[in-house]
């Protein structure tokens, strides 16, 4: 009761307005409308998703698609180091189904290095259940190589990292918003799982903005509805009663499209 008394305290009153405003400027990373987004990504699973040609063309969304891989395997791996294996394999498909195959193009297009077989012995040391010391070993590389594609990026500068924090609370949001059921109650716990982890990677990446920008106050926003919006997610097992409705995440990212403006 303590932790949603703080969200909702910090929130106040703006939730309903900020709700507003985002359902009214859903346009998404660079002019892309949020509905289409989720039809390109996870067929209207959360929205992580951008055409082949928008990757190709814009920095933030190429950034955007791997931050998206970054946060699936963050949860999934977090769930094998608590002994969750099934459930860590279901977050391990997605990464390697859909997002990189559609990613392809526009890492061949900014001659980026490929991480299909990074992917792909993380998911067979998850899959077969090997030990937790061979999935860490796995998982370092699949980063390293993951680092290595986003360096491509070379136009990347504060304003297109603000545009991926963006999209990942954003989107977060809108999975968060599947993951509720009616009255609150939890109806589906991988995408309350996979909202947490574009959170977690939003906070990162925040990390990266704050050392490129002399604009601290605009930082320093942003890490505020990220700190407010974080204890929603308890750990990484969901609650049987989800106390907090969606409108608080997409309020935040409201209040974050604000404040990235100064970027």
């Amino acid at each position: 009761m303590e932790t949603r008394n703080r969200i909702w305290v910090g929130l106040g009153v703006a939730v309903a307005a900020s709700t507003a405003f985002y359902l009214g400027t859903s346009a998404g990373l660079n002019g892309m409308d949020h509905g289409a987004m989720e039809m390109a990504g996870e067929g209207g699973e959360g929205g992580e998703g951008v055409t082949s040609a928008e990757a190709i063309a814009s920095d933030a969304a190429y950034l955007g698609q791997l931050a998206f891989i970054r946060g699936h395997l963050n949860v999934g791996v977090d769930l094998y180091r608590q002994g969750e294996q099934e459930a860590s394999a279901t977050h391990m498909k997605h990464p390697g189904d859909e997002l990189y195959t559609d990613l392809l193009p526009a890492m061949e297009a900014r001659k980026a290095s490929g991480f299909a077989d990074q992917l792909e012995a993380l998911a067979v040391a998850v899959n077969e259940q090997r030990s937790l010391a061979d999935v860490e070993a796995a998982y370092a590389a699949l980063q390293e190589a993951i680092t290595a594609a986003e360096s491509a990026a070379t136009a990347a500068n504060a304003e297109v990292l603000g545009d991926v924090i963006l999209n990942l609370v954003r989107t977060a949001a809108a999975e968060y918003d599947i993951a509720v059921g009616e009255g609150g109650a939890l109806e589906n716990e991988h995408e309350y799982q996979d909202a947490l982890g574009f959170v977690r990677i939003a906070a990162q990446m925040l990390e990266r903005l704050d050392g490129m920008t002399e604009n601290k106050t605009a930082v320093a926003a942003i890490r505020a509805q990220l700190d407010l919006i974080t204890p929603i997610w308890p750990g990484l097992k969901a609650p049987t009663q989800l106390e907090t409705p969606p409108s608080v995440i997409y309020g935040a990212a409201g209040r974050i499209e604000f404040a990235k403006a100064n970027l």
